[in-house]
C-alpha cells in the first residue's frame, strides 16, 4: 500500500494481508498517510523463506528455459513506469513466459511470477497469457487465490480476454503445478477487492479501533505484530490467557469480562450457561487466567497438578535414574534439503566422573545421514 500524489495504491499483497487482518490494513493505511512508522522487523527464519522462495521461482524459471521457451525476465527493473512498459512490450511481442513483469488498472499494481503465453486469440494476437505464482506452501491459502485473481483480472483488461486458468507452482515432487481456474473464484475476488477499495478511502484510526488486533496465524510474518502485542498486553486481552478461544473470548466479552483479570476473577461454577460449548472448558481457562494472574503479581513461576500423581501410570512407570543412562536428542531442520530434516540427533551419557559426555552423529549427505540413524 502506498501513496502516490494523494491518490492510495493497492496491490496483490494488500488484499491477502486484508483477508488475514482488517486491524493490519489499517496499520498500512496509517502508514501510507504518513501518520504511523512501520517499526523495525527482522526475523531470520523469515529471510531464510524468503530465499528459499527466490530459489523456487528460479528452478521454475529454468524448467522454462530448458524446454526452449523464450522467457522475457523483468526482475532486475524496479522502477513502476519501466517496468509496466517493459511488460506491454514482451505481452505485445508474444514472449512465450514474463518473469516478474508488472501490471497496473487504476489505482491497483501487481508484480506476479511468471505471465505464461497460451494459444487463444486475443486483443495482443492469436495469443493471450495466463498466471502461474510460485510459492513454497504446499497447500494453497485463500490470500494467494486473491493475489491471482488480481492478476487475472489486470491481465483481463490489458489483452480483452480473461485468463480461463491460474497455476500454484509448489515445491511439491508429486503433482507441483496446481490449476485453479479463474471464473470459480472471480466473485468471491471482486467482493474482496470492492471491500478493500471501500475500506481504503476510510479514516485509517476509526477503522484500527474497530477491528481490534487478534492474534491470527498471520501474526508470525506480519512486520506490525510488536505493535499489536504490546497493545494486547496493554489492555490485558483475554488472548493472553493459555489455550483460550477466539469462541470462549467472544462469550466472555459479550458477558463484560474483556481482561485476564477479569476472567480470572470470574465465580466459580459458572454462573451463566454458555451459549456454545461447555461450561467446564471456561471454568478450565478461568483456572488458567488464576494461575498467570498470580505469577504475574509474584513474578514467580506457579502450577498445578491437575491430576493426582497415580505411582504405577505415567511418568511414575519410568525406572529410577542411572548412571548408564542414555539421553536421545532428535532435532529437525525445516530448511535443510527439499523438504527438511527430521533427524539431527546425538546421545549424553555420563562419563567416568559423571560429568555429561555428548555424541553427535553428523553426516554430509542423505545416505551418510540415513547409515548413521541407521
Amino acid at each position: 500500500m502506498r501513496n502516490i500524489s494523494d491518490q492510495i495504491v493497492l496491490s496483490a499483497t494488500d488484499l491477502s494481508n486484508f483477508l488475514n487482518c482488517r486491524h493490519l490494513t489499517a496499520l498500512e493505511l496509517g502508514e501510507a498517510r504518513g501518520k504511523r512508522r512501520r517499526p523495525q522487523f527482522y526475523d531470520p527464519v523469515l529471510e531464510a523463506l524468503f530465499a528459499r522462495g527466490l530459489e523456487h521461482e528460479r528452478k521454475y524459471v529454468e524448467g522454462l528455459e530448458n524446454t526452449g521457451r523464450r522467457i522475457v525476465n523483468l526482475a532486475e527493473i524496479r522502477d513502476r513506469t519501466e517496468s509496466v512498459a517493459r511488460t506491454l512490450d514482451a505481452l505485445r511481442a508474444g514472449a512465450d513466459a514474463i518473469v516478474q513483469g508488472a501490471l497496473e488498472d487504476g489505482n491497483w499494481y501487481g508484480r506476479p511470477d511468471v505471465l505464461l503465453r497460451t494459444d487463444a486469440p486475443s486483443a495482443l494476437g492469436v495469443w493471450a497469457y495466463e498466471v502461474a505464482d510460485t510459492k513454497l506452501a504446499r497447500e494453497t491459502r485463500g490470500g494467494t487465490i486473491l493475489q491471482l485473481g488480481l492478476y487475472c483480472e489486470m491481465l483481463a483488461r490489458i489483452q480483452g480476454r480473461r485468463p480461463e486458468r491460474f497455476y500454484v507452482v509448489t515445491p511439491d515432487t508429486a503433482a507441483p503445478v496446481h490449476e485453479y481456474r479463474v471464473d470459480d473464484y472471480a466473485a468471491y475476488f471482486r467482493l474482496i477487492r470492492a471491500l478493500l477499495e471501500e475500506t481504503a478511502g476510510e479514516d485509517d484510526e476509526v477503522l484500527a479501533a474497530a477491528n481490534y488486533p487478534e492474534p491470527v496465524d498471520h501474526c508470525d510474518v506480519c512486520p506490525w505484530s510488536s505493535v499489536c502485542s504490546h497493545k494486547r498486553r496493554t489492555d490485558d486481552h483475554l488472548s493472553l490467557v493459555a489455550g483460550i478461544s477466539r469462541l470462549q473470548r467472544r462469550e466472555l466479552e459479550a458477558r463484560d469480562i474483556p481482561t485476564l483479570a477479569a476472567l480470572a476473577e470470574m465465580p466459580v461454577p459458572l454462573a451463566f450457561k454458555p451459549r456454545r460449548g461447555a461450561a467446564a472448558t471456561f471454568e478450565r481457562v478461568r483456572e488458567q487466567a488464576r494461575l498467570q494472574l498470580v505469577a504475574r503479581e509474584t513474578q514467580q513461576p506457579v502450577f498445578e497438578v491437575i491430576q493426582p500423581i497415580e505411582p504405577e501410570n505415567g511418568l511414575c512407570r519410568l525406572p529410577e535414574p542411572s548412571l548408564r543412562d542414555l539421553f536421545l536428542d532428535l532435532e529437525g531442520d525445516p530448511f535443510a534439503g527439499e523438504g527438511g530434516r527430521e533427524y539431527l540427533f546425538g546421545i549424553v551419557s555420563l562419563g567416568e566422573w559423571g560429568e555429561p559426555v555428548y555424541r553427535a552423529f553428523w553426516a554430509e549427505s542423505e545416505q551418510a545421514e540415513r547409515a548413521a540413524f541407521d
